[in-house]
C-alpha cells in the first residue's frame, strides 16, 4: 500500500555481479560475540515450534541456537556467558514480509508498468536509523521490497535487521518479486494499464514471457536441447520465481482483486505467492484461498465498516473464521512504523484473533510464506539465534522489548541503547 507520490528513485540498472558490502560506521562489538556462545534463561520460553516453556533456556553457539528447553534439563557448558532474563518472556525475533524502510528510499520507477531488472538490492542501507527503531520492537527479519506504483516493481531482498555489512546481513537476494496487482498502481490517462482488467493484462504478459524464458533455459539446461538460449539479463531473476524457490509478493486486496490474483499467479501461472494486504472485503474469497493453500499476510489496514451489517470488522479475525491458518501481519513500513509490527497484532487481537495465532503470524508463519522458515521464525536448534526478549507477552502493549539478539549478538539492550520509541 505504498503511496505513489514517494518521490520515485532513480532507475537502476540490472548490474549481475557481487552485491556491495557498504561498511557501517554504528555497528559496534556485541555483548557474547567474544566467545561467540550464550545462555540465556527466561521465565517463559515461546517457541513457536511447540507449548512454551516455563522456566526456560536456550543455548547458543556460533549465531545458531543449539538447544532450547527446561531449565532444569540443559546443564551450562563451561565457557557459556549467561544472559538471565529472570521472569522475563523469551520469543522467536519479529519477521515482516512487507517492508520499504530497508534502504534509500522507496523504488518507484514510473516508466514503464513492469520492471522485472530492477532490484533493491543496490539501495540496501543495513541497520539505517529506521532498522535500528524496528529492532527495538522485536523485528529481526524484513523483506524489502520496491514500491507498488507500477504493476511490477521489481525484486526484493530478505534481510536481517542488525548492524553489519549487506554480506552479514542479506538473507536472500532474490527474496520475492513485487507485484502490485489492484489498489495503487492505476493510472487515469487512458493507458492500458489504467484500470484493473489492463493492469492484468500487463501482468499476465509480462509473467508469460518470463516463464517462456525460464523454460527454454530449463530445456536446455536439463539437456532435452542442445541449443542455449541467447542471456537476456531483464528476465534473469524469473529463473528463481518459476523453478518455486522463491515467492511473489503480491498488493492485492478486495474480493475481486484475490479472484484475479488467485487464478492468475496459481491456476494459470503455479507460482509461490503471498497475499501481502488481503484488505477491505478480501476474506470474504477466503474458501478459495483455502483451497490453494495461499498465505495471508494482511495488513497495514486491520479492520473495515460493513455497510450490510453497520459494524466494523477485524480483517484478521474475519480470515480466522473462514478458517485461514497460514495467517499473519504486516506494516507496509513506514505506512505503520515497522517497530508497531507487534502492535498490527495487538489489534488484530482486539478484534477478535487468538493470541497464540497472532503470536505465530508474526514469526513463523511469515517466515513460511518469505520460504526461510528453515532458518528463522522459530527457536528451535539449528535455526539463527535471532531471540526478543520482553517483559511479557509481546501482543499486550503494556510491555516492552528489553532485548533482542541477532545471529548470536546483542543488537539492543534497553539498559544501554534506551528506549527507541
Amino acid at each position: 500500500m505504498t503511496p505513489t507520490w514517494i518521490a520515485p528513485t532513480a532507475a537502476l540498472l540490472v548490474l549481475l555481479s557481487a552485491p556491495s558490502s557498504p561498511a557501517q560506521d554504528d555497528a559496534r562489538p556485541a555483548e557474547g560475540s567474544e566467545t561467540g556462545r550464550l545462555a540465556v534463561l527466561a521465565g517463559k520460553v515461546i517457541t513457536c515450534a511447540g507449548d512454551p516453556i516455563v522456566d526456560g533456556i536456550v543455548l547458543v553457539k556460533d549465531g545458531k541456537i543449539e538447544a532450547v528447553g527446561p531449565r532444569a534439563e540443559i546443564e551450562i557448558p563451561e565457557g557459556y556467558q549467561v544472559i538471565d532474563c529472570g521472569d522475563k518472556f523469551l520469543m522467536p525475533g519479529l519477521v515482516e514480509v512487507h517492508c520499504h524502510i530497508g534502504g534509500s528510499g522507496d523504488l518507484n520507477e514510473m516508466v514503464y508498468q513492469t520492471n522485472p531488472d530492477l532490484r533493491v538490492l543496490d539501495q540496501v542501507i543495513p541497520h539505517n536509523e529506521a532498522l535500528q527503531v524496528a529492532v527495538a520492537g522485536g523485528v529481526t527479519t524484513v523483506c524489502y521490497i520496491p514500491g507498488s506504483g507500477t504493476n511490477m516493481g521489481g525484486f526484493g531482498a530478505i534481510l536481517k535487521t542488525g548492524p553489519g555489512t549487506l554480506d552479514d546481513v542479506l538473507v536472500r537476494f532474490p527474496g520475492v518479486l513485487k507485484i502490485a496487482q489492484w489498489g495503487n498502481p492505476e493510472r487515469r490517462d487512458g493507458t492500458l494499464g489504467s484500470g484493473r482488467m489492463g493492469m492484468n493484462w500487463i501482468i499476465r504478459d509480462q509473467l508469460e514471457e518470463g516463464r517462456t524464458y525460464v523454460e527454454a533455459w530449463d530445456k536446455y539446461e536439463s539437456g532435452e536441447t542442445s541449443e542455449r538460449p541467447e542471456t537476456d539479463l531483464r528476465l534473469e531473476y524469473f529463473k528463481p520465481l518459476f523453478r518455486r524457490e522463491i515467492p511473489v509478493l503480491v498488493h492485492t486486496q478486495g474480493y475481486q482483486g484475490i479472484q484475479a490474483t488467485l487464478e492468475m499467479l496459481n491456476d494459470a501461472m503455479n507460482l509461490r505467492f503471498v497475499i501481502g494486504h488481503g484488505t477491505f472485503e478480501g476474506y470474504l474469497i477466503s474458501e478459495e484461498i483455502n483451497k490453494r493453500g495461499i498465505p495471508v499476510i494482511a495488513g497495514p489496514r486491520g479492520f473495515r465498516y460493513d455497510p450490510d451489517d453497520g459494524q466494523i470488522h477485524g480483517i484478521v479475525a474475519e480470515y480466522d473464521d473462514r478458517g485461514i491458518e497460514w495467517l499473519g501481519v504486516n506494516t507496509d513500513s513506514p505506512v505503520i512504523p515497522q517497530e508497531e509490527l507487534f502492535f498490527q497484532a495487538a489489534m488484530a487481537v482486539r478484534y477478535g484473533w487468538d493470541e497464540e495465532e497472532a503470536i505465530r503470524g508474526i514469526t513463523i508463519e511469515p517466515a513460511r510464506a518469505l520460504m526461510i522458515e528453515n532458518r528463522v521464525g522459530s527457536i528451535e536448534p539449528g535455526k539463527d539465534a535471532d531471540l526478543v526478549i520482553c517483559t511479557g507477552s509481546i501482543i499486550d502493549p503494556r510491555n516492552y522489548v528489553t532485548q533482542v539478539i541477532i545471529d548470536g549478538k546483542v543488537a539492543y539492550d534497553i539498559e544501554k541503547d534506551r528506549r527507541r520509541f
